[in-house]
């Protein structure tokens, strides 16, 4: 795994809420005896709120998982106090509270929780969850049961996620990879299904085993947050897997609680460099040689309009210091190749046909006509 830890440096236990013990833990259909195998992660930084909320919303599934593991990242003093205080187990599941004294990352984090969950000899099935989701009451039946009519095939599984507080817009049905080869949310059906997000999904032990022997790691670490869930599907699409879809609403999620709405220069940053790391460590050269203008577009369209909107230096950092690790990712690649078990151009119909996500150019014409209106000396 990428990014080892010293034990100095590792989170530590700081409570623990046992499950009621005369709770059978099992028994009842298979989907509810799947769930008592299933363990769930959730990390939070400075969102007690949500933290709680959402760990509450995965004690009221029905069936609720076996084991829930929450990291609090390197939070605030009152901010952890809050957890500490409000989080609690339920009867039919186990809750840990994990600290660490430093901000791991979104990667780090859920790969420190699924280790402790891989930890339990009966825990089958790993779930992520962001923590500003909030589950639905059937998240567990919906996603295990679209693993277990897929069987080993799929390895993972997502659902469709609406907006919080606007529960009628759809805030993301996985993860789509375009013709420009950017991945973004899927938000629309027509577009092709990579796998789910980070945020909402359950993947078997059997593909995590499988995907850390293979590649050597769940998470690459290198990318802290963002895009570290695209690099995942797309080595579980090279490594011959078809992460599973099931469309119903499993899960309400809230949106940037810890990062902040709006334009975001460490969103767009670590989205921008991570992708050109994804490209390089990842993307067959085939598809380069096809799609390889409109890769090149993608990335005067991302230059010209986070210029045009004032952060120039923004894209001089992603490009300065995503090149300086593309040796390092290139041997990645030469020694991943051997592992992949689906040929590129097998691959090739799971990349949707148009050049983004719909509504894109809408948006860069937009930005680029309001930047021209706003530049001194233009007329209206």
């Amino acid at each position: 795994m990428t990014g080892d830890r010293g034990a100095a440096d590792a989170p530590r236990l700081l409570h623990h809420w046992p499950r009621d013990p005369s709770d059978p833990n099992g028994g009842g259909n298979s989907r509810t005896a799947a769930a008592a195998q299933t363990g769930y992660a959730v990390i939070n930084f400075n969102t007690a709120l949500q933290t709680v909320r959402c760990v509450e919303s995965l004690l009221a599934c029905a069936p609720p998982p076996a084991w829930v593991m929450v990291l609090d990242n390197a939070s605030a003093a009152a901010d952890l106090d809050y957890v500490v205080r409000h989080l609690a187990g339920g009867r039919h599941t186990e809750v840990r509270l994990y600290r660490s004294d430093r901000n791991l990352g979104f990667a780090a984090g859920s790969n420190f929780l699924i280790g402790c969950l891989l930890a339990e000899p009966g825990c089958r099935y790993v779930g992520l969850l962001n923590n500003d989701a909030v589950a639905r009451p059937c998240l567990l039946d919906e996603l295990l049961g679209a693993l277990q009519r897929h069987g080993g095939a799929c390895g993972l599984a997502g659902g469709r996620v609406h907006r919080l507080f606007a529960p009628d817009e759809v805030d993301t049905l996985g993860i789509s990879l375009y013709r420009s080869l950017m991945p973004a949310d899927r938000r629309d059906l027509k577009d092709t299904y990579l796998g789910p997000t980070g945020g909402c999904c359950v993947m078997t032990r059997d593909f995590i085993d499988d995907l850390q022997l293979s590649t050597g790691y769940v998470f690459d670490e290198r990318f802290f947050c963002y895009c570290e869930d695209t690099d995942l599907v797309l080595r579980a699409n090279l490594l011959g897997y078809r992460p599973a879809y099931v469309d119903e609403l499993v899960a309400l999620h809230e949106g940037q609680a810890s990062s902040g709405t709006g334009y975001n220069a460490f969103i767009a940053y670590h989205g921008l460099r991570n992708t050109l790391w994804m490209h390089v460590k990842l993307v067959p050269l085939s598809w380069f040689v096809r799609y390889g203008p409109l890769l090149a577009l993608a990335h005067l369209l991302s230059v010209a309009r986070h210029t045009l909107a004032g952060h120039p230096g923004l894209m001089f950092r992603v490009y300065r210091d995503g090149l300086r690790q593309l040796p390092v990712f290139w041997r990645e690649r030469r020694e991943l190749k051997p592992v992949w078990r689906a040929a590129p151009a097998q691959l090739r119909g799971r990349i949707t046909g148009r050049f983004y996500r719909e509504g894109y150019w809408r948006l860069v014409v937009g930005q680029l006509r309001g930047s021209h209106r706003a530049a001194p000396g233009t007329r209206p």
